[in-house]
């Protein structure tokens, strides 16, 4: 078993962390925003759990390689109909984003400049609105196990990377101003001074539950 997680990259164990969320969730339809080469959507397909799966991407390249990956062409008529790939932004409203019980972005804030973090985060949590929303990103204290320099980023596209603090802040902040609540989770291999390599941000919306006239809500 060592060997074998020895071998799992990054990317597969996080995938794994958002998948077993999910289920945790009990979410049963699931749109992935930033939806990238499918990586995420392959694994909910293969999962009887998922009833309706989504992905978006602002990129139609990654479109076109997500749908080669998933095989869409040689899919049956049902199983066409459990998937939607489509074009869209994060930080802009679209109705297709509405409906679903879950919301993910792996990996997607991060590639967001920062002024337009409160546009994406208006767009899902306020206008899509769903139960649950899983949000991950790199923990940028983490970066010195891969011997990058200070405030050297992962990737090239990345605008910013935060520490645990900076990501806690953030997420704390949409969901008090969006009525959620959240929980954070480490993914990867944990350092005792570091962290995780990646943060991963588990968000529930509150239930208003109304009373009948003249009681109070509870």
């Amino acid at each position: 078993e060592e060997v074998v997680e020895a071998r799992l990259s990054l990317n597969e164990v996080r995938l794994g962390a958002v998948v077993e969320a999910l289920k945790q969730a009990e979410a049963r339809n699931v749109l992935d925003l930033g939806c990238g080469e499918g990586r995420l959507l392959k694994r909910l397909l293969e999962a009887r759990a998922f009833e309706r799966i989504a992905g978006a991407d602002v990129s139609v390249r990654c479109l076109e390689i997500a749908r080669d990956r998933l095989r869409y062409d040689e899919m049956t008529d049902k199983q066409k109909r459990k998937l939607d790939l489509f074009q869209a932004s994060v930080v802009y409203r679209d109705a297709r984003f509405s409906g679903f019980d879950a919301v993910v972005l792996v990996e997607v804030i991060e590639h967001v400049d920062l002024p337009r973090l409160g546009a994406l985060a208006r767009t899902v949590f306020a206008h899509a609105r769903p139960r649950t929303v899983i949000v991950t990103t790199p923990n940028a204290e983490h970066n010195a196990r891969f011997a990058l320099p200070a405030g050297a980023f992962r990737h090239k596209d990345h605008r910013f990377e935060w520490t645990r603090a900076e990501f806690h802040a953030w997420s704390a902040g949409v969901a008090t101003e969006h009525g959620f609540t959240v929980e954070h989770r480490p993914v990867g291999e944990m350092d005792a001074t570091l962290g995780a390599p990646t943060q991963m941000a588990v968000f529930t919306r509150i239930e208003v539950v109304h009373g009948a006239p003249g009681e109070a809500a509870s």
